[in-house]
C-alpha cells in the first residue's frame, strides 16, 4: 500500500478562477484531514496553452509510516 497520494484539481482559467481553485483546494484538504490524511505539499500551476489552472495536493494516508 502506498503511503502518499497525489490529488489533482483542474479549473478552466478565467475570471476569479485562482480564488475558486484555492477555495476548492482548501475545502478538499479539510475534508481529507477529517479522514485522517496529513498534508505534505500543495502546488498550484498554470498550463500556458491549455487554459487551465491546476492544484496538486500531496497527502500522507492515514495509519502509514
Amino acid at each position: 500500500m502506498k503511503a502518499v497520494e497525489i490529488f489533482m484539481i483542474r479549473k478552466s482559467f478565467g475570471r476569479n478562477s485562482s480564488e475558486a481553485i484555492r477555495k476548492e483546494a482548501e475545502d478538499f484538504v479539510n475534508e481529507k484531514h477529517y479522514q485522517g490524511y496529513r498534508v505534505i505539499n500543495v502546488d498550484f500551476d498554470i498550463a500556458d496553452n491549455a487554459g487551465y489552472i491546476y492544484a496538486f495536493i500531496t497527502m500522507k494516508r492515514p495509519n502509514t509510516y
